[in-house]
Formats: structure tokens, sequence, C-alpha cells
């Protein structure tokens, strides 16, 4: 597993609360409105119910059972416009008087998708979609004003569910979901239209393992017995087992160092000291694994000046 340590930074921020009714979720697909904003946000609190139940055997603990179900998002918002949470709720919304009719039990609230994100002490964020749930009807609180006037926020609670339709996750068999989550500092993630639609589960096959390229490229002449020597690759690899420079001459090792830039692809070597004028020598990567278990062998050639 490949983290940046950017990625264990504490949660400082909430903003951006979008809302999307669900129009179809059955064994055979899964559909959403647009997601439209909610409301100015304050605060997110997400509680899964979970279980943990011990099996005894032979007279000592034998194995923990799990199980997870569904999970209350408090949600506290400045204010909700009656508009919004009659679309929520399942009420009557009379636009020409602009008024909100509570048929109390009388109506039922349909499906939304949530999705939010979270601002992180280094600015970077974590976006959160829910892909099903329900809300339920907010407590309306007021306070005559005193000496100081003290604003009364507003909370909804969203209880997220799974799914009925199955998604292809990359295992043997489809799942049904509850949620997606990323994170800006996670290797290959971009929330950059994260709002602009419900974001459902799509494994992303990665792409095969491949050196991009290589200073200097395959094949070079008149190189500086002095110059520097990288190989990138368009993955993230786990290290730099396997990778060395070698002698064309004998297939000696020429002493030097190898190191791992901070993205994980552009590896840089460093011989100890000027390689040999007018000599060929060989930069070997020889199984070198990817941060999807992917591996490689590659070998550039390079004559000095």
């Amino acid at each position: 597993m490949t983290i940046n340590e950017a990625e264990y930074k504490s949660v400082v921020g909430l903003d951006q609360v979008y809302v999307a009714e669900v129009t179809v979720d059955s064994a055979s697909a899964y559909t959403a409105d647009t997601p439209e904003y909610l409301a100015p946000a304050a605060d997110a609190a997400a509680e899964p119910s979970t279980s943990q139940e011990m099996q005894y055997a032979d007279d000592k603990p034998f194995d923990v059972v799990t199980g997870e179900g569904e999970t209350k998002i408090t949600l506290t918002f400045t204010n909700v416009p009656f508009e919004m949470v009659a679309k929520l709720l399942g009420k009557t919304f009379d636009s020409a008087s602009g008024r909100m009719f509570d048929e109390g039990s009388g109506s039922i609230p349909p499906d939304f998708a949530l999705s939010f994100r979270s601002m992180r002490s280094n600015g970077s964020y974590r976006y959160f979609q829910y892909l099903k749930g329900k809300f339920s009807a907010p407590k309306d609180e007021a306070q005559t004003v005193g000496a100081s006037k003290t604003p009364k926020s507003q909370q909804l609670v969203y209880t997220a569910v799974n799914t009925i339709h199955k998604f292809d996750l990359g295992g043997t068999a489809d799942q049904s979901v509850k949620r997606v989550v990323g994170d800006d500092d996670a290797t290959n993630f971009s929330g950059t239209s994260w709002f602009s639609q419900v974001q459902t589960p799509v494994a992303v096959a990665p792409s095969a393992l491949a050196l991009s390229s290589s200073v200097p490229t395959d094949g070079a002449s008149g190189i500086s017995v002095s110059a520097d020597l990288t190989l990138t690759f368009n993955n993230a690899i786990k290290g730099v087992t396997g990778i060395m420079l070698l002698l064309a001459s004998d297939a000696s090792v020429i002493a030097g160092s190898i190191s791992l830039d901070a993205t994980k692809k552009i590896v840089t070597i460093n011989p100890t000291s000027s390689l040999s004028g007018s000599s060929t020598a060989y930069i070997i990567a020889y199984a070198v694994e990817d941060i999807y278990g992917q591996t490689l062998s590659a070998a550039v050639n390079f004559t000095t000046t």
C-alpha cells in the first residue's frame, strides 16, 4: 500500500453539501439526478451501525464475526429553505404562494444520494458520496432575543443504506455499495468533477506498467561521464529493488546511489564516481513491481563521450 504522508493530516473544514434524487435503484440499474446544492453546512457526523460477536470453540476465543448496517449522518446547517425541505421529505411546496404543506406521515420521503467534502489542515480535501438514503424531518428551534442574539442552526439526519444495484468492484462478484470516498492526496485520485454527477463505483483497471522515458534515451551516445541518470515509469512503483547500472564490457555493477522521488515514478541513479569515457553502460530494471502488483523488466543502453 502506497500512502502519501499528507493523507494523515487532520480534518479542519466542511463544505459543498449536495443532494441528488435517486430515480432508479434496481437489480439492473442505478441512476440519479444531477446533484444540487443543499445549504451552508457547519458540521457533519457519520456513525455507522456496527456489531461484533465473539465465537468460542474448544474453550477459547475462536473467531470474531462483524457486521455493518445503516449509517446515520447528522448534518448541521445555518438554515435549509422550505422548498428544499419539502423536496427532501416528500412534502408539498406551493411555489405560487411560497408555502410548504406538511402532510405528516402521509408523505413518503424519496431516496437521495448525498455528497460533501471535508478540508484537511494541508488544504487538500476528502470527498464523500453516499449513494442512497432518506432524510428525516428537522427539529425547528427558535429563541427570543435577549442581551445578545444566539443563532440557531438546523439539523437534518440522513440515513444511508446499501444500494439494491450491484456494481462491478473488480472482484469475483458484483456488490451493492453504500458509499464512495476519495482523497486529494491519494495516488491517481481527482475530485475535480465530484459534484457534477453522483459518483458511482467503477473499478478502473490500472495501466500496464511501462517505462515512460529515460535519461539518457535508449541507444544514446556522447553522454557525459558525470550525467545524472533517470528512469520514469507510468505507474508508481514499490521500490528500487532490481534497478542497477552495469558496465557493458564485463557486466560488472557500477557503484552508486539509487533513489525514488515522492511520486514513486522517477528513479535517479547517481554513480559514486564518473563513468569511463568512450564506454557502453546499461541501466537495468529487473522485475520492478508497481503498487498494483504488476512487474516489468527493461534495459537502457548508452555510450559515454
